[in-house]
C-alpha cells in the first residue's frame, strides 16, 4: 500500500492549504476553493440536503489537502494511502469512514472519473436505537411546559417521529389544521409523507402560534431554528426531568417506533410514519421490543 508524505498541520487539521492548485478533469485550472465549491454547487442542483452538501464538501477538501495533485492525476494508490491515514492517524470509526468513501465516490463520480469506484466502505455496525421508556418521555413532555416553542418542538419529535431537519424545514402552511395533518415535505430520499397530530401536540403547537401571532410573527418556518437549537432544546429538557443519560432529539424517534410497536402497531404503519423507503429498515424495532419477543416466546414454547 502507498505511504503518503507528512502532512502540513493545516492538512492534518483539515483546513484548506495556502497555494498549490488542483484543476478539475477538464478545462482551465481551479484552486481547491474553487473545486469544492463547484463540487457543492452539483450537489445543490442533484437537490442533496444542505448538511450532505456540507458534509461531502469538507471530505473532499480534506482529501486534496491530502493529495495535494489535480483531481485526475490521484490515483488507486493515493486513495488507499487517505483511507490508512483515516484509520490509522486520524482514528476514524467505520461509521465515519462509510460516509467519508461515500463522499469522495460521490466526488469523483461527478467529474466524471471512475478512480473510485474500486475504493469498498467498511461494513457498518448494526447497532439497535437507544430510546427512552414511557416514564421517561413523560417527565421530558412535562419539563418542557416553561416553554411554548420547546413544548410544540418536543411534541412534534415524540409523537410525530421527525427528524432534526424535517423539523426545522416545517413551515406553518404544512399543518392542516382541519384534518389535524402535518405534511412533512422533502424528507430523506426526496419523499413526502403525512404525519397525524395526536390531541397534545395540536394543543401545544397550538399554544406556541399563538404566543406567536401576539408578538405578530406569523407565517413562515413553524420553527425558525437549526438543528443546534433543537439539541440544546432537547438536551435542556432531559437535563430539567433529571434523566442521567444524553438524550437527542433522533432518540425521540426511536422511543416512538419503539413503543408504537410494543402497543401492537403495524409494522407497515410504522414505517410509512417515519419515512423509511424499505419496511427492512423498521425491522431494527422489532430487536428493541424485548417484552414482544418474551410474550411470543411464552406462547409458543415446547412443552418437554
Amino acid at each position: 500500500m502507498a505511504s503518503s508524505a507528512p502532512l502540513p498541520r493545516s492538512a492534518a487539521l483539515g483546513r484548506r492549504p495556502r497555494g498549490p492548485r488542483f484543476g478539475p478533469p477538464t478545462g482551465p485550472t481551479f484552486s481547491v476553493t474553487d473545486l469544492v465549491e463547484r463540487f457543492q454547487t452539483m450537489l445543490q442542483a442533484q437537490e442533496r440536503s444542505p448538511c450532505t452538501v456540507k458534509q461531502y464538501g469538507h471530505i473532499a477538501r480534506t482529501f486534496l489537502a491530502f493529495a495535494r495533485k489535480p483531481l485526475d492525476a490521484v490515483t488507486s494508490s493515493d486513495l488507499e494511502a487517505f483511507r490508512e491515514y483515516l484509520v490509522l492517524q486520524r482514528r476514524y470509526s467505520k461509521n465515519s469512514l462509510y460516509t467519508t468513501i461515500r463522499g469522495l465516490a460521490c466526488l469523483f463520480r461527478s467529474f466524471g472519473l471512475t478512480t473510485a469506484d474500486s475504493l469498498e466502505p467498511p461494513r457498518r455496525p448494526e447497532r439497535l436505537p437507544r430510546y427512552l421508556n414511557e416514564e421517561e418521555m413523560h417527565r421530558l413532555l412535562e419539563a418542557t411546559k416553561g416553554s411554548a416553542r420547546d413544548s410544540a418542538i418536543v411534541h412534534v419529535l415524540a409523537f410525530g417521529g421527525l427528524r432534526v431537519s424535517e423539523l426545522c424545514h416545517l413551515l406553518v402552511e404544512d399543518i392542516e389544521f382541519e384534518r389535524n395533518i402535518l405534511h412533512v415535505r422533502s424528507g430523506k430520499g426526496d419523499k413526502d409523507r403525512e404525519v397525524v397530530l395526536e390531541d397534545r401536540t395540536r394543543a401545544a403547537i397550538d399554544r406556541y402560534l399563538t404566543e406567536r401571532r401576539l408578538a405578530g410573527d406569523v407565517g413562515g418556518r413553524l420553527f425558525p431554528v437549526g438543528p443546534v437549537t433543537v439539541e440544546r432544546v432537547v438536551r435542556r429538557g432531559a437535563a430539567d426531568a433529571g434523566l442521567a443519560r444524553r438524550v437527542t432529539p433522533h432518540m425521540l424517534r426511536h422511543t416512538l417506533a419503539t413503543t408504537l410497536l410494543s402497543r401492537g402497531c403495524d409494522i407497515r404503519y410504522i414505517q410509512r410514519l417515519l419515512g423509511h423507503a424499505s419496511v427492512a429498515t423498521t425491522q431494527i424495532y422489532t430487536h428493541v421490543d424485548t417484552q414482544a419477543l418474551r410474550d411470543a416466546y411464552q406462547r409458543a414454547k415446547p412443552q418437554y
